[in-house]
Parts: structure tokens; sequence; C-alpha cells
């Protein structure tokens, strides 16, 4: 009975889950989710690899300076703009934990991404189901960052989209420069940090109704996995054999 109504409420959790990111698609200014991503593609759009932050950053920073020039006159000062897209800085900073989590959306573009061994074990109703341990989800960040400087197949530079949907932002971006840091305080903990520079709206890339539709998906199936980390979670505490 136990387990049954831990579904129950798991299910209706996730119809909730999704029900606030389909507020924000429908109206982006007024709903934030919390919830931020990036993804990698190749010249041809396809994804590569892609990251949702399972555990949001610790800090998120943009900051932007208008292109401008001020220069002072005889009888005042004149301004020159320019209305082209000025360039983003994006600050992150967090991490991913150390305990082991269920995944759905994650795409890992190193050689063994898929291996069975790597946290692959498969798909559970049409859907990819990884276990990543908080390490295992920063070395796939890991992966992504380096794969930025990488060519793809056709011999052309990939594309890092960068997607925060707690502030209705998505970019196009460029990696400045990454570092993974534990002590001997928090061990066994890695944090990570970023600084990314957007060069571009999200929107050069992919229109507001393809991104809509990517996060809809991306929060249904991360809904599915934390219900299924949370029945799991049930079982054992309701179950006394201790090799459950």
């Amino acid at each position: 009975m136990s387990a049954i109504t831990s579904v129950i409420e798991n299910t209706l959790n996730a119809a909730m889950t999704v029900g606030k990111a389909a507020l924000h698609a429908m109206a982006p200014d007024n709903y934030e989710y919390y919830m931020c991503s990036l993804e990698l593609i190749d010249c041809s759009g396809n994804q590569v690899g892609f990251i949702s932050f399972v555990v949001m950053p610790n800090n998120i920073t943009e900051s932007t300076t208008p292109i401008q020039t001020q220069t002072k006159t005889k009888n005042g000062m004149v301004t020159l703009f320019n209305d082209s897209f000025a360039p983003v800085n994006i600050s992150l900073q967090g991490t991913f934990g150390r305990k082991f989590k269920i995944v759905t959306d994650m795409v890992d573009p190193s050689e063994k991404g898929n291996n069975f061994f790597n946290g692959n074990i498969g798909k559970i109703a049409g859907v990819e189901i990884a276990i990543k341990s908080g390490y295992g989800l920063t070395r796939v960040l890991q992966y992504i960052l380096k794969k930025t400087n990488e060519l793809d197949t056709q011999g052309r530079p990939y594309i890092l989209l960068f997607n925060n949907y707690s502030f209705n932002s998505s970019y196009v971006v460029d990696v400045m420069s990454y570092s993974f840091n534990q002590s001997i305080e928090n061990n066994m903990l890695w944090f990570y940090e970023l600084q990314l520079k957007a060069i571009a709206p999200g929107s050069a890339v992919r229109s507001s109704k393809q991104n809509n539709a990517q996060l809809l998906k991306v929060v249904a199936y991360n809904a599915i996995a934390q219900g299924l980390t949370n029945v799991i979670n049930d079982v054992k505490r309701n179950n006394t054999l201790k090799y459950v």
C-alpha cells in the first residue's frame, strides 16, 4: 500500500512539475522555471552533448555592458551606440553533490558515454535512463566544455547553447575559462566554476517554439527520473530486508 501511495504521489508531483514548465513556456516573462542547461550541437544541428543542471548552481551571474561611446563636445555630451547584440558575461558556480542520481536527458559526448558501466542502463518506457554520481555529472560537464574546442565531423566548430529558464535567457556562448576544485573540508565534492561569454542570442540557432519544446521534453524526462528516485527511496524505507 505504501509503494502504491508513493507511485500516485510521485505521478501527481511529476504532472505539477510539467505544468510549471508549461506555464513558463506560455508566459516566460511572468513565470520562471528553476532550471538551466548546456547543449552542444554540431553544424547540422545534431545534439552532441547535453546536461541539465539537476542541482542548480549556487551562483549564476549575467552581466552586460552596452556598446556605446560618450564624447564631450563644447555644448554637452554625445553618445554613440550600437544596437547589435551586446556580449553577455556569464558565470556559474556550484556542485552536483555526492549522491547517485537517476537522470534521463543527459547526452555524454565522451567515447564511453553510452557504456553500461559508465552509468547508461538502457531505456524505460522509451526514455534513456542513466545513473550518475555527482562526480559522474561533473565529468560529463567537463567533456562538454572540452568538446567546444574541437571540430565536428564536417570540420566546423561546435555550437554551445546556454539556456537559463529561471531568467528566461538563451545564448550561444563561448567558453572563456572553467575550473574544478575540492577541498579537505568538502572531500569527494567537486565544485565547478565556469566563465562563459554570450556572443549571440539563442534564437540565432533555435526558435522560441523549438526551445519551449526542448524545455518541456527535458522537464518531463526529469520528472520521470525524480519520480523513480522517490519510489526507490520509499521502497527502501518500507522494506526491512537488508539487501534491498
